[in-house]
């Protein structure tokens, strides 16, 4: 009788192992993500493109706030040339997006930097904190070895990461109100999706099947919900990103609703959703939403082990979460061990989901473009 007592608590164990990252999901206490609004578990491919379509409702009315109708029509063009760039490995254009919308004329500049020795490369769309190519955060010469192109644009030319009360850049093209209209991470978005239009003309160039989108913190917040609202991005890549990025909020440590609400941060998101300070409990959704729109494209999360406003536990968890979406797809979604958290450095590659955290702090570094690389090389997206 000892014996089968000892075998049936070794069996309890491994179960509890197990379900480790799922118990602490569980205490999140997280809305459900396949449950409709009127109470119907989601049970069909039909049912959840219903349930996509209410989650994206959600979203637009109490997180990023409800982008206008521009009915953008964009041009790109090239303004510089130099075909002996990086040591004449590559191509190298500064080119001018030009949207025409309903509430008047927008432009932009990019950098686009074609390696030579590839034909039609995948790119990389990187959202980035500086106007120039050449970054700290930005390691073009290695991105262009590994023979992948690469497009940035500065994101304050879309709208202004400061106090301008929305009088500056694409957000004077359309009259708003303080409650769902759009913030400006919404705008730094809606930029990016202009430059898809036009490297979508690039078929001769590039291959349009295989474009991403990257961004760090704030602009990892950014490169998710351009993911999550623009489907023809091949994979979506959020770096760092915490609150109101990949990492729950329910439970979360760091980086809070209040804090969002000072400075230029009280413009990211729509008015509704900064009612929500000290109550995150009650939000009608959780980051899980915003990363399951992604599916079944692919999404990466990269966390670093001392980013603690972001909270890497949360991130991670984020990522569980949404696995829920590819299972229910019958796609591999995160491919990770649930019996604990993950070691640190640990890499994650094998499914849609894919992930790392490194040692080290908040920071974009050659290590994790790297990982990037290695995952699209692995997938092919």
């Amino acid at each position: 009788m000892r014996q089968r007592s000892e075998m049936g608590k070794k069996h309890t164990e491994r179960h509890n192992d197990r379900m480790f990252i799922k118990d602490k999901l569980t205490d999140r206490k997280l809305p459900p993500l396949m449950i409709m609004e009127n109470g119907h578990k989601v049970e069909s491919v039909e049912e959840w493109k219903q349930r996509r379509r209410e989650i994206k409702e959600i979203l637009d009315n109490f997180f990023a706030g409800v982008v206008p109708p521009l009915q953008p029509k964009t041009v790109g063009s090239v303004e510089k040339e130099d075909k002996d760039a990086v040591g004449g490995k590559a191509i190298y254009r500064h080119i001018t997006i030009q949207v025409k919308t309903v509430g008047g004329f927008f432009s932009f500049p990019c950098h686009m930097v074609l390696p030579k020795h590839v034909e039609k490369p995948p790119v990389f769309l990187y959202i980035s904190f500086e106007p120039e190519l050449f970054t700290e955060l930005c390691p073009v010469e290695e991105i262009i070895d590994r023979g992948y192109a690469l497009v940035s644009f500065y994101y304050q030319d879309i709208a202004p990461d400061t106090d301008s009360r929305f009088l500056s850049g694409v957000a004077r093209l359309y009259n708003r109100n303080p409650f769902d209209s759009w913030g400006t991470v919404s705008m730094w978005a809606w930029g990016a999706s202009r430059i898809m239009d036009y490297l979508l003309t690039l078929g001769d160039e590039i291959n349009t099947e295989r474009i991403g989108i990257v961004g760090h913190s704030r602009l990892g917040k950014t490169s998710l919900w351009c993911g999550a609202s623009d489907n023809r991005f091949s994979v979506v890549i959020s770096n760092n990103s915490g609150g109101a990025g990949t990492a729950l909020y329910r439970g979360k440590q760091g980086e809070q609703v209040i804090n969002l609400r000072h400075g230029a941060s009280k413009y990211w998101f729509c008015g509704n959703f900064l009612e929500y300070a000290h109550h995150e409990k009650f939000l009608p959704f959780d980051q899980h939403f915003v990363m399951a729109l992604v599916a079944p494209r692919y999404l990466y999360v990269s966390s670093s082990e001392k980013d603690e406003w972001a909270d890497p536990k949360s991130e991670f968890l984020g990522a569980a979460a949404t696995d829920e979406i590819y299972e229910f797809l019958h796609l591999p979604g995160l491919v990770a061990p649930m019996d604990k958290w993950p070691d640190v450095p640990s890499t994650f590659h094998e499914g849609r989901i894919g992930y790392h955290i490194r040692k080290g702090t908040h920071y974009l570094s050659r290590y994790d473009w790297n990982k990037f690389m290695d995952y699209r090389d692995l997938h092919k997206c």
